[in-house]
This record gives structure tokens, sequence and C-alpha cells, in this order.
């Protein structure tokens, strides 16, 4: 039974089995490995049914990406939750940011992939469509917190940015940092021991209080901030990466 011929529910769950086959493979063999002849062997399905769901690896890497972009908005509607000043709320955003990227790392790398060139182009208009609406899922939130914050002055913005800018500035000063200090990076003599925490958080401060963001990070507690947005909005995150590490401990220590 081709795609078409089945309800959108039967559909739906056979794309993420899809998906799911296709997150083993490119943890087993990367994203260079990932090939569409390898999907269709490692699922119960026939080529002309996979094919009617991915049109190609483009298609599927989009398809990957979005569901990882999904996930992320889910964090970020409840980042939007926190109660506090405009940079208390902006922290819970950037720490629900580097707590996805910890605990999906392949999601926070392939939004990457899925940028390179000839990806979306060659992808199916319904995973570009897809993509645009999760795209500015993400963004709206977050540029409404940076306007509000300029229009009430709190975001002192010395230079005069956009508020598209200074979201740029925050998102490549946090994926940066992830991505340097990520566990599995090479690691060079400027990067040994610092923590992806702690350099995250130093780095986004860095920006802020160039920004002259208020209260700057000398006048107000926002490790007080850090310890609320975990045990109040992010709690089940906090216990699975603590309950990772742990686990990863235990295996190198064998």
């Amino acid at each position: 039974m081709s795609p078409r011929q089945i309800d959108s529910q039967t559909r739906d769950q056979r794309e993420e089995e899809l998906l799911d086959a296709a997150m083993i493979l490119i943890g087993a063999q990367g994203v260079e490995g990932l090939t569409m002849d390898k999907l269709v062997s490692a699922v119960p399905y026939s080529k002309g049914t996979v094919y009617g769901h991915f049109s190609g690896k483009e298609d599927l890497l989009l398809g990957l990406c979005n569901r990882g972009m999904a996930l992320l908005v889910s964090m970020f509607k409840r980042a939007e939750s926190f109660e506090g000043v405009t940079r208390e709320r902006l922290l819970a955003w950037i720490y629900g940011y580097q707590l996805y990227a910890r605990l999906y790392p392949m999601f926070f790398m392939l939004v990457i992939t899925a940028k390179a060139p000839g990806v979306a182009e060659k992808a199916s208009e319904r995973q570009r469509e897809k993509h645009i609406q999760l795209q500015a899922l993400l963004s709206e939130g977050l540029l409404g917190l940076i306007r509000q914050a300029l229009e009430t002055a709190e975001c002192g913005n010395p230079l005069n940015m956009t508020a598209e800018q200074i979201a740029f500035a925050n998102w490549s000063a946090s994926f940066g940092s992830i991505s340097l200090l990520s566990r599995g990076t090479d690691r060079c003599n400027i990067r040994a021991g610092l923590a992806l925490e702690e350099s995250l958080l130093a780095n986004v401060s860095l920006v802020l209080d160039g920004l002259n963001w208020r209260p700057l990070s000398s006048q107000f507690d926002y490790n007080t901030s850090l310890e609320r947005i975990r045990c109040e909005i992010f709690a089940d995150e906090v216990a699975l990466l603590t309950a990772g590490e742990m686990n990863h401990e235990r295996c190198s220590s064998l």
C-alpha cells in the first residue's frame, strides 16, 4: 500500500519509523554514510514506499532537522514561561539551547547540515515549508523578547543593533561555545580544562554586558536565576543529562 493510500496517522507513524532508522544509521556511520539504499535495507518497507515519504537523502536530512527543530521549539516555549527580567528570560532560552545540544547532539549538528548548499534545494516542498515554519517559531519568541528589552531600555544597545543582529550575536556565541567544547571534539591548549556550561554562560555574559543589557553580570546574581531555570523549567532535561554523564563516567572507568 503506497503512502497515498493510507490514513494520515499511519503515514505519520511510518515516517517516524523511517526517521528513527535514519538516526540509527547516522549514529553508526555518520551523515556521510547515510544513503537511501541503506535506509531501505534497514526498514520493513519497499523502496517505493520509502521514496514515497522522502524523495532522497537531502529530503531525509531536512526531515531529521525538522524533527530536532520541533523538539527545540517545545523547549523554547517552556523557557518563555520563566518569570524574571528580560535578561533572565533570555538566559532561560540559552540554557535550554545548551541542554538540547548536549542531550540531542545529532539534532544540534543537523541544523548546520541542513543549511549546506544543495540540501534544502533538493528536499521536497513539504519539508522545506515545514522547515520555514519551524524557523519562524524558533525566532519569533526570541525576537519578541529582544524587542521588549529594547523598548523598555533594559538593553542599552550602544551599537544600535537590530533585534535580528542581537539574536544572531547570542546564537553565534552559544553555538560556537557548544560546538567547540562538546565531548568528542579535538582539544587544543586553549580549550583544555574548560567546562561547557560555565564557558557558554561566560561568553554570553560578555555579549549581554557589551550590549549594556541590565542588570549587568556585576550587578545581579544570575547563578540564582540559573538554579531557578534548572528546577522550574528544565528539571527533567537536567536529570536526563546528569544520568547520561554518570553512565559515561562509569563506562570510561571500565
